[in-house]
């Protein structure tokens, strides 16, 4: 494996690469998933308890000993054997018989490089009452909160071609709201909203740009699925292996879905049948010179997708609720939550439904149907590219500017584009059809580097469109200004609603959504970065946050 990067040592990543980790996954309130990443085979001991327990100083003395010993009988052992390196040493644990609205501790036990049993993970913070911890939700319709986020990518290229570390002052922010609103707003969980990595980011960390290095140099050799694999696993463990990200990800229930760029930039919206292969030189700028054909790069696109799309189950989708498909759903609190998958089903060489896909359109609509406004009278569907978002006049108007910027495959991505107008409309008449049984609906999405929530409304029924993004990228002013201006404001859709603007943010954010379904309220807020002034009165950025759009959903 000549191109591969599982021994590669001069990868240019600016902080340290995720090695043993967690994610809390699902959370019910008797159960929840967890995500481990232990580094190297072998025989392992997952250990729950209460937090209560942590406070023992026996206990936690004896997290700390080596060879750790046998743990005490409220400590409930999950034994597990990770064999091998195919799922990069990651293993899924799913623990049940939790009691509901409880706070658990746990740790992880195996043997060290010397062979010796100890704790590898959950024993370096003990001085932090909450770290390696979750808590299980409330039964019934208990008032709860979600955090929300997307577009990750906190490295930017220094004038003197450096990659160097930007922005990561916003998920200390994140994590300081999490932990507020913990016990002020009973935060339940977050949902990653798409766009958890970037493959295609910085220059010295693109992977499509290396492997267009590798077929340019590789004399008709084509890098395998195993080197595939290894280098969207190194982006994974690079994009995560910050102390905030972790410490976010091993104490809140995290729900993720797929954008595109965990596989490629506008992946599934370039047109790439043989009589328009122009657009593979976006993808691949030599292929004509590489010594391969049409054919082969576009087998090779396929074999990237499928290494993506497994990396993507390995780190993001794991620890989801199970589902055979990367759609999926669950209740909780009086409030459904559906996941759409517009990614990995997204082709627009298909003749319809290009986005979802007929299949999961028809599961979503099966689902919706399902909901019952006296039990579950809020609805969230996350959508990682918004309903509602541009100038759809301008998005498809034949401006030679979007050709020779490349923007086609961005335009594309948007549903407000043509190609997408019969899914689109149906999307349309399946939400607000819900939305006229009485169901309180809104459409959580991220993806557009700018931040609006929108009022949708046709007849008595009410819909609304809560965007947060980016929470690390850096959009430069020039673009952040162009960005708002092709925001919609007000007016009447084509689909057959009005459309009125709430409120717009273009600076880096993240959002909380607090809802009390016995009550009927719910609250959106966008949080993002204060500007201070210090003792001699110059304004800088500062690491606390304040909601910079704040309003009540009134269906």
């Amino acid at each position: 494996m000549t191109s591969s990067f599982v021994f590669k040592t001069e990868r240019p990543w600016p902080n340290s690469r995720l090695d043993r980790a967690t994610i809390i996954g699902h959370t019910t309130s008797n159960s929840t998933k967890i995500w481990m990443r232990l580094g190297l085979p072998g025989s392992y001991r997952l250990l729950i308890y209460p937090i209560a327990h942590k406070n023992s100083q026996s206990f936690r003395n004896s997290l700390r000993q080596v060879p750790f010993p046998q743990p005490p009988k409220w400590v409930k052992v999950y034994p597990f054997d990770i064999t091998d390196f195919s799922s990069d040493t990651t293993h899924i644990e799913l623990v049940e018989g939790l009691q509901p609205f409880r706070t658990y501790g746990y740790a992880i036990e195996g043997k060290d490089d010397a062979g010796v049993s100890r704790i590898l993970i959950g024993h370096d913070s003990l001085e932090n009452p909450l770290a390696y911890s979750f808590r299980t939700l409330a039964n019934g319709l208990t008032p709860f909160s979600f955090g929300f986020y997307s577009c990750h990518l906190p490295y930017s290229k220094s004038i003197f071609g450096r990659t160097e570390i930007t922005n990561m002052d916003m998920w200390d922010s994140f994590l300081v709201t999490l932990e507020r609103n913990l016990e002020k707003a009973n935060l339940a969980f977050v949902i990653g909203g798409g766009d958890l990595v970037y493959v295609d980011g910085v220059d010295s960390l693109n992977i499509w740009k290396y492997l267009n290095s590798c077929i340019n140099k590789s004399e008709k050799v084509i890098p395998g699925k195993d080197d595939m694999l290894s280098w969207y696993r190194d982006i994974y463990r690079g994009y995560w292996g910050f102390l905030q990200v972790t410490e976010v990800f091993s104490r809140f229930p995290i729900y993720m879905i797929l954008d595109d760029h965990e596989l490629l930039d506008g992946w599934g919206s370039y047109f790439l049948k043989e009589d328009s292969q122009d657009e593979m030189n976006e993808i691949f700028p030599d292929w004509e010179e590489s010594g391969h054909d049409w054919k082969s790069h576009q087998a090779l696109l396929k074999k990237m997708g499928e290494c993506a799309i497994k990396v993507y189950e390995e780190y993001g989708h794991s620890h989801n609720p199970d589902s055979k498909f990367y759609d999926y759903n669950f209740n909780t609190n009086g409030s459904a939550f559906y996941f759409l998958d517009g990614r990995s089903q997204r082709d627009v060489n298909r003749q319809s439904n290009r986005i979802l896909g007929k299949e999961q359109l028809e599961r979503f609509s099966t689902w919706l149907q399902t909901l019952e406004p006296e039990i579950t009278p809020f609805v969230f569907v996350i959508s990682a590219v918004p309903l509602l978002h541009l100038n759809a006049t301008l998005l498809n108007s034949k401006n030679p500017y979007f050709d020779f910027a490349n923007l086609e495959d961005d335009l594309r991505d948007a549903w407000e584009h043509k190609l997408h107008d019969v899914e689109r409309k149906k999307m349309v008449e399946l939400l607000f059809e819900a939305a006229g049984r009485g169901l309180k609906i809104s459409i959580l999405s991220g993806d557009v580097h700018g931040s609006a929530a929108f009022r949708l409304s046709r007849g008595n029924s009410v819909i609304y469109q809560l965007t947060s993004s980016p929470i690390t990228y850096n959009v430069s002013l020039p673009i952040g200004w162009a960005l708002a201006a092709g925001v919609v404001d007000e007016g009447e859709s084509a689909d057959g609603y009005h459309f009125k603007r709430l409120g717009l943010y273009m600076k880096r954010n993240y959002a909380l959504v607090t809802i009390d379904a016995s009550q009927g309220k719910a609250e959106f807020q966008i949080y993002g970065a204060q500007s201070i002034s210090d003792p001699e009165g110059t304004a800088q950025d500062s690491p606390i946050t304040q909601a910079m759009v704040s309003f009540e959903l009134v269906f």
